[in-house]
């Protein structure tokens, strides 16, 4: 790939990332069309625009946003805008970072800052985009950001508690807060000065315990044999075979899959950090009758040609239907739950921890009440020893 091309998506979409060995972390790519703007790729892919400029023999560079966020008409506007402003002899650079100081707003500050950020270091970015369009600019997009009062924060969170689930209103809160102490970081604002801090986040207490009961388990498997959706049957029954999280089997990959070993590596999974799954003998005979489509690597194939399985809702609430379980009771996640409480039967926490990939021991003692009866078997084998012992055998 040339170094300078004229951009278009086409081209843009193709760059690689920038190689693990190259000296920088960021590959960058001119563009013909408009001099100075540039599109800089780093190692995993995530691409931004810059402008680089010249000006009172200084060299500068301002970031402009992520791709494909920003578009490139708006990229290459935007650099035209600021290219016109030298030739007036004004230092663009300088002028936004005095637009900081005189009434930028938290709009401002998200899309030229806090959203470019986001987007190059946060593997969560959609779901913080979502929160932050449907949640937190349509209060505080307007209101300068160096303006925002601890007592309005505190209004917000109250108020979002009203709206949503607590850990929900959590989430959101925890990014604002999180905004607030980067834009403190990158001197946006005076030091010292973060609204949020001090605002306490809600006493969280939605520990959802569901699991399939043995007797719903044989209804269950029995409706995902009469499900019309070939793939999302399979999809739900590799969910409950592996205990994996559903957007790590709807991702999943054939070249992931090791068939001989019977193993499937995971490269990323929630924790950031890659793990090796064991495939028992149902997880096997799902891939093994998975059929392999031509220019797709999903194993779950959506009916998108090179994407991977979409929203499996209605099929979800279809086999539930069937097996007369309340669809509103029970979600794909608790397949994972179902998972992990038949294994308390057989294995450790720590065993446990292990195949769910959690980072934390901790996570896993949400199940510790299930053992029980693992726990009773292994203490009737000390007074089995001990009645042995005093009939002198």
């Amino acid at each position: 790939m040339k170094r300078q091309f004229r951009f278009n998506k086409r081209g843009i979409d193709a760059l690689p990332p920038c190689p693990a060995d190259a000296r920088s972390k960021e590959i960058e790519h001119g563009d013909t069309d408009v001099g100075g703007l540039r599109l800089q790729v780093n190692r995993i892919g995530r691409k931004s625009f810059l402008f680089r400029y010249q000006i009172n023999g200084r060299k500068r560079a301002m970031k402009i946003g992520g791709y494909p966020e920003t578009t490139i008409e708006e990229a290459r506007n935007k650099a035209i805008e600021w290219k016109a402003m030298i030739a007036k002899g004004q230092d663009p650079q300088e002028a936004r970072d005095e637009a900081r100081v005189t009434g930028m707003t938290y709009q401002t500050f998200y899309d030229d800052y806090l959203w470019p950020h986001i987007l190059s270091t946060k593997r969560s970015h959609r779901s913080d985009a979502s929160r932050y369009r449907g949640h937190i600019l349509p209060v505080l997009a307007d209101k300068e950001l160096s303006k925002i009062t601890t007592l309005e924060l505190q209004r917000f969170h109250n108020e979002s508690k009203s709206k949503v689930a607590v850990a929900t209103s959590n989430r959101i809160f925890e990014l604002v807060r999180h905004s607030f102490t980067l834009a403190e970081q990158w001197a946006l604002i005076p030091p010292g000065s973060n609204p949020a801090r001090g605002i306490k986040l809600w006493k969280e207490n939605n520990k959802r315990e569901r699991y399939l009961t043995q007797e719903e388990l044989v209804r269950f498997m029995k409706a995902l044999e009469e499900e019309r959706s070939l793939t999302a049957a399979d999809y739900f029954r590799f969910l409950l075979a592996t205990g994996c999280r559903a957007a790590e089997a709807a991702k999943l990959q054939w070249s992931h899959i090791s068939m001989e070993r019977q193993q499937w590596h995971l490269p990323i999974g929630k924790s950031g950090k890659g793990r090796m799954i064991i495939l028992n003998e149902v997880a096997m005979e799902i891939l093994q009758r998975r059929p392999r489509i031509e220019g797709n690597p999903y194993v779950f194939a959506g009916k998108k040609a090179g994407q991977s399985i979409g929203n499996t809702t209605r099929a979800w609430r279809r086999v539930l239907k069937r097996a007369g379980i309340d669809w509103q009771n029970l979600r794909r996640h608790d397949l994972r739950h179902t998972h992990a409480s038949y294994l308390v039967e057989v294995a450790s926490l720590h065993e446990i921890a292990g195949i769910l990939g959690h980072a934390n021991t901790s996570t896993t003692q949400r199940y510790a009440h299930l053992n029980d009866q693992r726990l009773r078997k292994c203490s009737s084998h000390v007074s089995s020893l001990m009645r042995a012992a005093a009939n002198g055998r």
